[in-house]
């Protein structure tokens, strides 16, 4: 099936929006005309801020038995592939929708409506994820985003020259990521105790992506050395993801998840994944997360 992809905008006061009705996905954050938001180059990375649905991270050998039927699904899911429609706009706001159809319901056996609305208010672009259940079973699933951000984001700049800042002290053991993007949490890669900042270095993602597990900060910063970059803040997620490829691709992804990869040693039932979100018949479930420019 051809997938359509346009762009539509929002401009409001001094900041211009992109999204792609591809996956409802953000393309494009401008403030006084200075681009935050990496450009989906193929060369590194051909997306910028896909959905993560209804698998958050891999899958053992990409499939997965629910209610005792096994199905076919890739790492994180396939919303981010599907088409969705403007729902509504408002002066400050987009929503787009989305809703399940026989390619999905052969990927998952679940019928659901996503709604995704992007609303610039109080100096922060605020992406909500609204999913509810349209079927007549109990929906279960985990969510996720996976926005990634210009790093560096002027001339002159490096890599290196940003942070990350936590809101309160971290203490974590990101996990070993083994064949086919599965999890060994008794096995980390990069321990921290009780640490507040992460400077960036591309020697650190040769673990490919840390994960903070029940982060306890809810809002981080993304700045260089005269603390600009943006703030990003994801109220109702409980792990943090932070990734970027191991080579010169100028972007790091700041990825809120309610879920994660598969472990290496799962029975592949996706009953038994972990934070899995429930929702009865007719039931929503809303998260948030905002982007806020510090500049």
């Amino acid at each position: 099936m051809l997938k359509v992809k346009i762009m539509e905008n929002l401009k409001y006061k001094n900041i211009e929006v992109g999204i792609s009705t591809l996956g409802a996905e953000l393309k494009s954050l401008k403030k006084n005309g200075k681009e935050y938001i990496w450009c989906s180059d193929p060369k590194f990375w051909k997306r910028s801020a896909p959905f993560l649905f209804p698998v958050v991270g891999s899958l053992k050998d990409k499939k997965t038995t629910i209610k005792g039927k096994e199905y076919q699904l890739s790492q994180h899911g396939f919303l981010r592939d599907q088409e969705f429609e403007v729902l509504e706009r408002k002066e400050n706001s987009i929503s787009f929708i989305s809703k399940a159809n026989e390619e999905t319901l052969s990927h998952y056996p679940f019928k659901y409506e996503t709604v995704i609305t992007y609303t610039y208010e109080n100096e922060a672009l605020e992406t909500k994820i609204k999913i509810k259940n349209i079927g007549d079973s109990e929906l279960y699933f985990n969510i996720g985003g996976h926005p990634a951000f210009n790093c560096p984001l002027y001339e002159g700049e490096k890599f290196e020259d940003y942070k990350i800042i936590f809101e309160k002290e971290e203490t974590f053991n990101s996990p070993l990521v083994c064949e086919g993007g599965l999890l060994d949490f008794n096995t980390g890669v990069y321990n921290k105790q009780n640490i507040k900042e992460i400077v960036l270095d591309k020697e650190i993602f040769t673990i490919d992506t840390i994960l903070i597990k029940d982060v306890k900060s809810k809002t981080i910063k993304l700045v260089n050395k005269d603390d600009k970059g943006i703030e990003f803040s994801y109220p109702k997620f409980s792990t943090l993801a932070i990734w970027t490829p191991y080579n010169e691709a100028p972007f790091i992804c700041l990825e809120p998840w309610i879920g994660y990869n598969d472990l290496v040693d799962t029975k592949g039932t996706y009953e038994e994944k972990a934070d899995l979100v429930y929702l009865n018949k007719d039931e929503e479930f809303v998260c948030s997360y905002f982007i806020k420019v510090l500049d």
